[in-house]
C-alpha cells in the first residue's frame, strides 16, 4: 500500500513511518527541506517537499497514495481538510 505521512520526521509520524515500510508498505512524506529530504530517505521514505500551506503539493501526494495519515499538526485545518 502507498501511504502518505505528515510529520514524518517527527516522533510520532516517524515511528509509524518505521512501523509503515518494516511492514513492506511505500511510504512518502512531507518534508520542509532538502536536509530532511535526506535524512528521509536514509529511512526508505520517498520526500515531498513542502509545507503543510501547500495545498497542492499535498493534493498531488494524497491522490497517488492509497492512505493518509496526518501525524504533523491536528490544528492546521487546511492540511486536515
Amino acid at each position: 500500500m502507498k501511504v502518505f505521512v505528515t510529520g514524518a520526521t517527527g516522533y510520532i509520524g516517524g515511528s509509524v513511518a518505521a512501523k509503515l515500510i518494516a511492514d513492506g508498505h511505500q511510504v512518502s512524506a512531507l518534508v520542509r527541506s532538502e536536509a530532511r529530504a535526506a535524512q528521509a530517505r536514509d529511512k526508505g521514505i520517498n520526500p515531498v517537499i513542502g509545507s503543510l500551506d501547500d495545498t497542492n503539493t499535498l493534493q498531488t501526494a494524497v491522490r497517488a497514495s492509497d492512505a493518509v495519515i496526518n501525524a504533523a499538526s491536528a490544528d492546521h485545518r487546511g492540511a486536515v481538510e
